[in-house]
This record gives C-alpha cells, sequence and structure tokens, in this order.
C-alpha cells in the first residue's frame, strides 16, 4: 500500500510538471504569435515598406545607456538631434551586427540639422523601445577620456 501511494504521488507531480511546461509553451507560442502579427509599433505591413519602419515611428520609446549619454555629450549631440538622425538615417549594413548574441544591433548614419555633423548611431532595437547604444561623430575624432 505504501508503495502504491509514492507511485501515486510520483505520478501526479509529473503530471503537473507535464502541465506546467505546456502551459509555458503556449504562452510562449502566444507571445511569438502577436510579435509576428505587429506588435512592435510602425512595424512594416506591406511589401513596399521598409523592416526597419519601427525607427520613423514618432512615438517610439528611447533608452540611451551611460556610455551613449557620455559620448553624446563629449561630441555635442543632443537627444533631439539622436531621435532626428534615427527617424530618417539610412542604415550602414557593413557597421551593422544584425546576428550579434543579444539582438541585432544597427548602424544609423546621417548628419544632424543644428551643425551638419556627420553622425553614426548604434541601435538595438528591444521589445518596447529603442536602445541607444552609442554616438559617434565620423567627421571629427572627439576625445572623451571618461567615456570607457
Amino acid at each position: 500500500m505504501k508503495k502504491a501511494t509514492s507511485y501515486f504521488i510520483l505520478l501526479v507531480l509529473l503530471l503537473v510538471v507535464f502541465l506546467v511546461l505546456k502551459y509555458r509553451e503556449r504562452q510562449y507560442e502566444a507571445s511569438e504569435q502577436t510579435n509576428q502579427q505587429g506588435s512592435r509599433k510602425g512595424k512594416a505591413n506591406s511589401s513596399s515598406e521598409s523592416n526597419l519602419d519601427f525607427f520613423r515611428d514618432p512615438e517610439a520609446e528611447y533608452y540611451f545607456t551611460k556610455h551613449a549619454r557620455c559620448r553624446m555629450d563629449c561630441r555635442h549631440i543632443t537627444q533631439k538631434e539622436v531621435k532626428e538622425i534615427v527617424r530618417k538615417a539610412e542604415v550602414n549594413y557593413n557597421k551593422s551586427e544584425l546576428d550579434a548574441p543579444k539582438g541585432p544591433t544597427y548602424a544609423l548614419e546621417g548628419y544632424t540639422s543644428k551643425d551638419k555633423q556627420h553622425v553614426r548611431i548604434i541601435v538595438a532595437p528591444k521589445q518596447r523601445h529603442l536602445s541607444i547604444v552609442t554616438v559617434i561623430d565620423l567627421d571629427e575624432d572627439w576625445e572623451c577620456p571618461s567615456c570607457k
């Protein structure tokens, strides 16, 4: 009788583990399906639009890393200028890392409207925001000793 009770408890535990795993699998599939259906604002819906249109979304949220903020300060580039370049810049695929282990990063290049700085911005699109990794002035080499 004791042995049968032990087997019954083990069977119930295995059933619970199986059900939890199935539930998680369904949750993961549902979130993947939502992402594929365009949960990201501004994502391309037709073949005539770029797959990178989410950069152009004026309502996109931006997260500036500590390193990016430091580089922007050294190079006299404002958040407004960064957002402007991200929205209208072209992607330099030679400098982008689309298969990076932590997710793709895009090198967006353009000129600031205020003082015409030629700038490259490294952007890592995340699920809920655009993460600005760093900001580079392509024409002038600025000294930024504190931005290591």
